[in-house]
């Protein structure tokens, strides 16, 4: 028996007797759900676009249209990635994990491919009827979605290889960021701000670092079929190379912050919130239990976002406020 007959995926084994709307609910629901990743991906995209108001030369309000189309645009963006994800893993997901929507049943590949291109329609929508010289910033980005789908070209290599795959993967981030930072200056001044290359490359390492802690597990946590770097690298490496992304997320941090010129008193508790990530990173790498898995990736979720809202909206409050 192959691996296809085992479980077969794509259009053949999709059962259609619920409507189309209705089974992309239910999988949204499963694989992308807007009630907790939603909210992270509104903050990221609200951050990013108060982050570009805050650091203009003269400081100023992002419009609500520019708020509406990074919003629409960036959650419509990660949607896109999770189904070239989908596209990416079909065959491990037919083998191993058969229950997940694609090799259930529920949905097949060609009709995910359908709703992201509809949704890229949205996006050309919104964005060229806000400012149109905005959607040439969009091809880059579908165009990093698209080699995710088919992993680089590069799938045997990259499994071997998590490191490298990380590092290939973390492109995405920047380039969301950059679309919504161009959302508000562009428009307002023509050109960008000096802090945005501190900024994007913050973008990759918050990313990093939660995809690190995702990835440290306890012995007992482990399964075979998904790759974490606590098995890879082992527990003690895993944890140290975490806790020094969340370093180098914080430095970036920093520096993305003082390209909004606000007073750095502002950003002590993003210090104090990043030092206990840290801790706990660390405390993972010496003891990789089961607890302190969990609380490493309740420390970078909390840290990262902690960390948005302290170089985007925080320094966009303040300079509202006249500080």
């Amino acid at each position: 028996m192959t691996l296809n007959d085992a479980h077969p995926i794509g259009d053949h084994a999709v059962d259609r007797s619920p409507p189309l709307a209705a089974r992309l609910w239910s999988y949204q629901q499963q694989r992308f759900p807007l009630q907790s990743h939603g909210l992270l991906i509104v903050l990221f995209a609200v951050a990013c676009l108060c982050f570009g108001a805050a650091s203009r030369a003269v400081p100023s309000s992002p419009s609500l249209p520019a708020a509406i189309v990074v919003i629409l645009c960036v959650l419509i963006a990660f949607f896109q990635l999770r189904v070239a994800d989908e596209h990416r893993d079909a065959q491990e997901d037919a083998y191993a994990r058969p229950h997940l929507p694609v090799p259930s049943g529920l949905v097949s590949l060609g009709e995910l491919r359908l709703a992201a291109v509809i949704g890229a329609a949205v996006q050309v929508a919104a964005t060229a009827t806000f400012h149109p010289p905005l959607v040439a910033l969009l091809f880059p980005l579908w165009g990093f979605i698209g080699l995710v789908a088919i992993d680089f070209g590069a799938k045997t290599t990259l499994e071997r290889r998590p490191a490298l795959s990380l590092a290939l993967h973390l492109g995405f981030m920047p380039l969301v960021a950059l679309f919504a930072v161009a959302t508000d200056q562009l428009p307002e001044t023509g050109a960008f701000s000096p802090g945005l290359a501190a900024f994007l490359i913050l973008s990759a390492t918050a990313a990093a670092t939660l995809e690190l802690a995702r990835k440290c597990l306890a012995a007992e946590d482990e399964r075979g079929e998904i790759t974490s770097y606590s098995l890879v690298w082992g527990a003690a490496s895993a944890g140290l190379v975490t806790a020094a992304a969340i370093v180098c997320t914080l430095v970036l941090g920093f520096l993305a912050y003082l390209g909004t010129r606000t007073a750095g008193a502002f950003f002590i508790p993003v210090i104090i919130i990043g030092a206990a990530a840290f801790l706990a990173a660390i405390v993972y790498a010496q003891s990789p239990e089961r607890r302190w898995s969990a609380t490493l990736r309740g420390a970078t979720n909390v840290f990262v976002a902690a960390i948005y809202t302290g170089v985007g909206l925080v320094p966009f409050l303040m300079h509202l406020a006249g500080r």
